[in-house]
């Protein structure tokens, strides 16, 4: 049997000594200035390196492309502006001069213009 002595002694000794924990690695005994990732880490930088310049020049030619097609929009939106304006002129003009053209222009005012819608290029 086991006696109260051997039990209390072991109980004592147990909790005095921790056990030492597992480690996944052991400890590393050379120089710490000697360590370094190597060609495989420089190959890794390396990529993120390249594979980041190379999403910066694409984003850059995105926003370029929008900018060009908002700008050729304005400028399209600006002579559609203006060629209306000149038919107006014109139209004012005529039917000032002749009475007759303003009975006609006032039954095809709903009538869809003649000219071609003007189609972006791409």
């Amino acid at each position: 049997m086991i006696s109260f002595a051997s039990l209390a002694t072991s109980a004592i000794l147990w909790t005095a000594t921790p056990s030492p924990e597992p480690t996944l690695y052991p400890a590393y005994e050379g120089d710490p200035n000697l360590v370094t990732p190597g060609v495989i880490g420089f190959l890794a930088t390396a990529f993120i390196a390249i594979v980041t310049v190379l999403i910066i020049v694409d984003m850059n030619r995105r926003v370029r492309r929008v900018r060009y097609r908002e700008l050729a929009q304005d400028t399209i939106r600006a002579e559609q502006d203006a060629a209306a304006a000149d038919n107006a002129a014109e139209l004012g003009a005529a039917v000032d001069a002749d009475p007759d053209l303003n009975a006609d222009a006032d039954l095809n005012s709903d009538a869809p213009d003649d000219d071609a819608p003007t189609q972006r290029a791409d």
